[in-house]
């Protein structure tokens, strides 16, 4: 796993791999330490509990700061680092380091590809000033395990030497706090010379889990049941979409009928088959632990659920019912995937082109669940919803590339939000009359606001002395009703038709015959939601983005003007080595085409990261230019 490097546009990939990631290896760049988009991953790993050890890559660069490394990991990421080597250089060159668990000596001498390296025993004879290095070195990283694993402690407290500590006794502890995450075993090398790569995979071996240490939630709840979940789809061209499992529990077995528990759909599946590096090897079954692909499977998406059967299902809801007192419901539906933060309308070259545009975007979306496609019916357009300019111009380039559909792209709009300006509560009576049937329905709601404006909505229902008789009576498909009614409601404001956010709306009173359907049940909450919304008045919000630049010292004074410009708070600048690195909250509305003028200013030296921070109430005097942009019509 390569954290050295990523993009807020495609944190949802690394989201799905960490759901199913044992563990995984943090790439840093060794002159550049740990880097803005590095932290983010990091944490995105730190929700999933998955352990990891470091690698220091690029050791051959001129400016190569191991120490900066270090102190990076420590501040930024707030983890505790365990150097197990020492770079070593000759004429300036690293070429090779020392192991101060097994106190020996690694170099690579003449062999371009890498593959072979000269192993020597570290001795105070042969290797002078840097044995004390390293033994004083050494000694630092027992005591530093030590002042996180017992058992290492106990053992050096025992003999009162920390010299005598074996190199078993030191593996046996780095895993042990490698698997608790209290450290981080820190490895050095440079992989485009292939030198300290076979040391970092014995590495992976000794110190990260297998499936069993991993302890994965799903295996105790499913016993022996299969279960999978799925992490990734790709389109092959010969055998159509290919889905890839990780299996937690059971066996996953060809033309085995399962159950979707995400989607509570049955599908049957048909080739199984499991990767090797681009080839697909077809198997009768996979095993827990291991990764398995499926061919031709059909209304699954990524981050589903598999089981053997419904029975598998109600057995591990009975386990957790058991164990845990409750039945998590993100336990059954897998991660979360966040809102779109930019939307662009896309058409066909042509209209001939148009069915395979639709044909190709389904396709995508499967891929991709963070590409929304929905159909505008007052304009007429398809609108795509995306994470950023960069991940809609990858889906532009893929459609045209891979799906050989010629498109064109709209200007991109910014995904507003509205919010609430005060509280209400309104009582609404829904009556229609369908055919020969008069349908009535009362339903009282409240709406206030949330801490924060940008929060998620909550849906509750209030419980007091004087309604606890007619709301104790809501069946669960009746409630169902309702909040898809208010989810509908809220998702389009009546200033501007953004979706709402950091509004809790209460159930008050609900009435309604034993017949009603559910669609005029969730008519009758959208209607009173909508009108009471009206009624108290709504607010834009934007988003404001968290942008990390690392520049040249040259052109700090030409960015933070740009910034200035572009309504940057909270600017923190910090100085490592000859590069600045500034850091500021910015208004997404605000980063339109800002990698290319970021790449003009600083004539392509710069690199900077961008991720969705919160939403911030527009100020007065921006409405109108914002009510412009998004309904196109001048509100001045």
């Amino acid at each position: 796993m390569n954290m050295s490097k990523g993009h807020v546009d495609f944190t949802i990939e690394v989201e799905r791999a960490l759901c199913v990631l044992d563990g995984g290896i943090c790439i840093l760049d060794a002159s550049a330490g740990v880097q803005a988009q590095t932290v983010t991953v990091w944490s995105q790993a730190s929700r999933h509990s998955v352990p990891y050890i470091f690698y220091l890559n690029k050791m051959d660069k001129p400016n190569a700061n191991v120490d900066l490394c270090l102190s990076t990991i420590q501040k930024k990421l707030r983890a505790n680092p365990l150097l197990t080597q020492i770079p070593l250089s000759l004429h300036g060159q690293f070429n090779g380091f020392i192991d101060l668990i097994n106190k020996s000596v690694h170099t690579w001498g003449q062999d371009p590809s890498g593959r072979s390296f000269e192993s020597t025993t570290l001795s105070e004879q042969m290797h002078g000033e840097v044995f004390e290095k390293a033994m004083k070195e050494r000694n630092n990283l027992i005591e530093s395990i030590c002042d996180i694993d017992d058992t290492l402690a106990d053992c050096v407290i025992e003999r009162f030497s920390i010299e005598d500590t074996t190199p078993e006794e030191i593996n046996k502890a780095l895993k042990r706090v490698t698997l608790a995450r209290t450290g981080v075993p820190v490895f050095c090398g440079s992989s485009y010379k292939n030198m300290g790569v076979q040391p970092l995979l014995d590495a992976v071996t000794k110190y990260l889990p297998n499936p069993v240490e991993r302890g994965r939630d799903y295996s105790k709840p499913f016993d022996n049941h299969m279960c999978a979940m799925t992490f990734k789809i790709i389109h092959d061209k010969h055998k159509g979409p290919l889905t890839f499992f990780r299996v937690f529990s059971g066996e996953l077995k060809q033309n085995q009928r399962v159950h979707n528990l995400t989607r509570d759909g049955t599908t049957k599946l048909m080739k199984v088959m499991v990767p090797f590096a681009d080839e697909y090897v077809e198997v009768p079954h996979v095993s827990n632990g291991n990764i398995a692909i499926v061919s031709g499977l059909k209304g699954v998406t990524t981050g589903d659920i598999l089981t053997s059967s419904q029975s598998a299902f109600h057995y591990a809801q009975k386990h957790l019912l058991k164990s845990e007192g409750e039945v998590r419901r993100e336990f059954f539906v897998g991660p979360s995937v966040p809102d779109p933060v930019f939307f662009s309308s896309i058409e066909a070259s042509s209209l001939s082109e148009q069915k395979a545009l639709e044909t190709a975007l389904e396709c995508i979306k499967l891929e991709d669940p963070t590409l929304k496609v929905k159909y505008d019916q007052e304009t007429g357009q398809t609108v795509l919803g995306g994470m950023g300019e960069l991940h809609l111009e990858i889906i532009k380039d893929r459609l045209e590339k891979e799906h050989k559909c010629h498109v064109n792209l709209g200007p991109m709009q910014v995904a507003y939000r509205e919010y609430i300006m005060d509280c209400g509560r309104k009582k609404y009576e829904y009556n229609k009359v369908v055919g020969s049937t008069k349908i009535r329905v009362t339903i009282d709601l409240s709406i206030s606001q949330l801490d924060y404006p940008g929060d998620k909505n909550e849906i509750q229902v209030v419980k007091e002395k004087e309604n606890l008789d007619n709301i104790t009576r809501i069946t669960p498909t009746i409630m169902s009703a309702i909040k898809d009614g208010i989810e509908m409601g809220l998702s389009m404001g009546p200033r501007s038709g953004s979706p709402l956010s950091g509004v809790k709306v209460g159930l008050q009173w609900f009435e309604a015959p034993s017949r009603t359907s559910e669609i005029a049940i969730s008519a009758a909450a959208s209607q009173c939601i909508t009108q009471l919304l009206r009624e108290v008045g709504t607010g834009l919000l934007e988003p404001v983005m968290a942008v990390e630049l690392v520049l040249d010292n040259e052109f700090s004074h030409r960015v933070l003007g740009d910034l200035s410009k572009r309504r940057a708070t909270d600017l923190d600048i910090s100085q490592i080595l000859d590069s600045k690195i500034i850091r500021a909250s910015v208004p997404l509305g605000e980063l339109r085409g800002y990698s290319t003028a970021i790449r003009s200013m600083t004539s392509g030296t710069a690199t900077f990261s961008v991720e969705l921070s919160n939403y911030l109430i527009v100020p007065e005097e921006r409405v109108p230019k914002v009510m412009r942009e998004i309904t196109g019509i001048s509100y001045e």
